[in-house]
């Protein structure tokens, strides 16, 4: 079963958490922001403390190349290599992962860091430990709630960046790696694997919606556009070859995802699949089976388990709308 949090990890983060219910103004924020910003450093360094205290049974994790959503065009990259590390070595990267929440010099902060990986360790303080990791967690929820929850204050997310990124703030903050949570598993796992997924954004739309969305940009262009009659054009084009679908065409927008590292944790009866961003913690004396993660390749691709329910071709291919078969 996974762990769950534990009294005696001295730590009450529903009593020490900020309040969210009543308005605040900038500063107030602020300041909320850094006690939690804080608090994290302690638990951080509390963590750390309790696990090199403890017995390493293994370890394994797998350092990829930091990656850039700015420049991810959606299609599939051909490949990832992956730089494994076991033992004590893997230990140290781990370290560095669950409390990288700084750029390092020369680092850009908006680089997405991913170390996939599982850490097992055999604690006398299991319960304390689990404890430690659940106020860790529950902090950098509320730190992001605060700040996604606040556009009436900061705004936006470019607005929401530069105050976040301040002089007095958080210069140098990896926001993503703040938000992230640890996971931790106790002596009823039994295994963790590794693989690549390929997953698709889903959005059902009528014909009509997207018509309108496509009249919408005609008359207010992006910002990116420097023909703006040429734009209107290509989309009176695809405004007439939606028209002539039938008005219960069933329509989906499938945008393909960036190819990602998940894990499959077999824990007692029960298997789930998660996101391996960081690595994974194990308590437990007994030794529980790790998977590798290879390289990514895209010639090794495995096809869907289950049949697309949308044509092979999009009808608009910028906007990755397909027509439901």
């Amino acid at each position: 079963m996974l762990v769950e949090k534990s009294s005696s990890a001295g730590h009450n983060s529903t009593s020490l958490s900020p309040s969210m219910e009543c308005p605040m103004n900038k500063y107030e924020l602020a300041a909320q922001l850094r006690i939690l910003e804080q608090r994290q450093h302690r638990l951080l360094a509390m963590l750390r403390d309790f696990i090199d205290d403890s017995e390493l049974i293994q370890g394994s994790t797998f350092a990829l190349p930091p990656h850039d959503p700015k420049q991810e065009t959606r299609y599939d990259t051909p490949s990832i290599p992956v730089t494994p590390a076991h033992g004590i070595e893997a230990l140290y990267t781990a370290h560095h992962a669950w409390g990288h929440l700084y750029a390092d010099a020369g680092e850009n902060t908006r680089l997405v860091y991913r170390l996939p990986g599982a850490i097992q360790i055999h604690s006398r303080h299991s319960e304390e430990l689990a404890g430690i990791i659940e106020a860790i967690n529950a902090d950098r929820r509320t730190f992001r709630d605060l700040v996604t929850n606040s556009s009436t204050i900061i705004g936006g997310p470019n607005t929401r960046w530069e105050f976040l990124h301040s002089k007095g703030m958080f210069e140098g903050l990896i926001t993503l790696q703040f938000y992230r949570q640890i996971t931790v598993a106790g002596d009823t796992a039994r295994s963790i694997s590794f693989c690549w997924a390929h997953k698709n954004t889903m959005q059902r739309m009528t014909k009509q919606q997207i018509i309108g969305t496509l009249r919408a940009s005609q008359d207010s262009p992006p910002r990116h556009v420097i023909d703006p009659a040429g734009w209107s054009a290509q989309l009176e084009d695809e405004i007439v070859l939606l028209s002539a679908l039938s008005d219960d065409a069933r329509l989906v927008i499938r945008r393909p995802n960036p190819v990602h590292p998940q894990a499959w944790l077999v824990d007692g009866d029960s298997r789930r699949m998660q996101v391996a961003s960081t690595p994974v913690l194990i308590l437990g004396a007994q030794k529980v089976k790790i998977g590798l993660l290879k390289n990514y390749d895209i010639t090794q691709k495995r096809p869907p388990r289950q049949a697309k329910t949308t044509a092979n071709e999009p009808l608009i291919s910028r906007l990755w709308l397909y027509q439901e078969q």
